[in-house]
């Protein structure tokens, strides 16, 4: 991993960090999506439930791009999906670049993608600028 790759993880993990802290409260910034209904009564499953179970599925298949894309396209502005977007873009961090590689999918394009969707949600997580001045790096 390279110094670029290095400084858009930790980038990512400060941003998550913030939306954990500022939003839900959570001291140690670490946002986990959690499950409303029951998982054994899919009757009982929010909409976002049920994406948050393909996501997964798809991280776990490496078919990222297309994990990414239900994401946008099911994009409701609400707490619950700004912790489900969190969660997977800092599940997506936490992989390593090989991993990331074989899926066709970069760490530029999760510091990215993060930012827009907060951005899209209301969440000002590039409170400082560190966009701007990353493309132009």
């Amino acid at each position: 991993m390279g110094f670029q790759d290095d400084w858009i993880m930790r980038q990512i993990e400060m941003m998550a960090k913030f939306v954990g802290n500022v939003i839900f409260g959570k001291k140690e910034g670490e946002v986990q999506y959690e499950i409303i209904g029951d998982i054994n009564d899919t009757s009982t499953l929010t909409p976002t439930d049920v994406l948050h179970l393909e996501l997964m599925k798809r991280i776990k298949e490496g078919d990222f791009c297309t994990a990414e894309d239900m994401l946008y396209e099911n994009m409701e502005y609400s707490d619950k999906y700004i912790e489900l977007a969190t969660d997977f873009y800092q599940r997506l961090n936490s992989l390593t670049d090989e991993q990331l590689a074989q899926g066709n999918f970069s760490r530029d394009e999760i510091y990215e993608g993060y930012l827009e969707m907060m951005s899209l949600l209301g969440v000002p997580v590039d409170v400082f600028g560190q966009a701007d001045r990353y493309e132009y790096e």
